[in-house]
């Protein structure tokens, strides 16, 4: 191999390799642009659900809804019933002393079943 044709070589190489970096440089900054238009997208379809939730709470029918809820609104006319709640401490209390009871073994149940206590 000729002196010529090293340097040419090396030309080529150095060429070559130039070009891969400005082809790789190009292709991650279309792959950041793309990310970045959807991350607008996506925070476009945000602004337009928002705006609709802005837009149903200024409704009456909203108003009256919470008024309801929170107010104990009702309208003229209207009879309002009010139900009692389950309390969830009277299921707690339950499974707790079911647990206790399933913790004694079998035969100890039998005894206390025929014998009692």
């Amino acid at each position: 191999m000729t002196f010529g044709s090293l340097i040419l070589f090396l030309a080529v190489i150095y060429l070559l390799v130039i070009v891969g970096r400005a082809v790789w440089i190009n292709y991650q900054s279309g792959k950041g642009i793309e990310e970045q238009v959807q991350k607008i997208a996506d925070l476009q379809d945000e602004v337009r659900y928002l705006e609709f939730q802005v837009a149903y709470y200024q409704t009456d029918s909203f108003k009256e809804k919470e008024a309801r809820a929170k107010l104990g609104y009702k309208a003229p006319g209207e009879n309002v019933i009010s139900l009692p709640t389950d309390a969830p401490a009277d299921k707690v209390a339950d499974s707790v002393q079911t647990q206790e009871v399933i913790e004694e073994s079998n035969p100890r149940l039998w005894w206390k079943y025929f014998f009692g206590s």
